[in-house]
């Protein structure tokens, strides 16, 4: 994906971190304008976890066993310098 301007979509999964719950990523997915899925993975956080958000997100603590550390995930999505729309 790096150096490329193809068009893609991205959805996230966030969970309740911190007596304040506030978000952090937890599931980050990439497809592109085909519908092929470019990226999919469940995301560790850094920072404690206190709220799933199950319901909504569908996230659980099995997907956190497995997950990718955020520290790895942000190097692994290259995010492009130019404008993105986001709608």
């Amino acid at each position: 994906m790096a150096g490329s301007r193809e068009v893609v979509a991205m959805d996230c999964e966030m969970v309740g971190m911190g007596p304040h719950r506030e978000s952090g990523l937890a599931r980050c997915s990439l497809v592109n304008v085909h519908g092929a899925v470019l990226y999919d993975k469940f995301i560790r956080p850094e920072g404690e976890i206190t709220d799933y958000r199950t319901r909504v997100s569908g996230v659980t603590p099995q997907h956190m066993v497995g997950a990718t550390p955020f520290a790895v995930a942000r190097l692994e999505v290259p995010f492009p310098s130019f404008p993105v729309a986001v709608k």
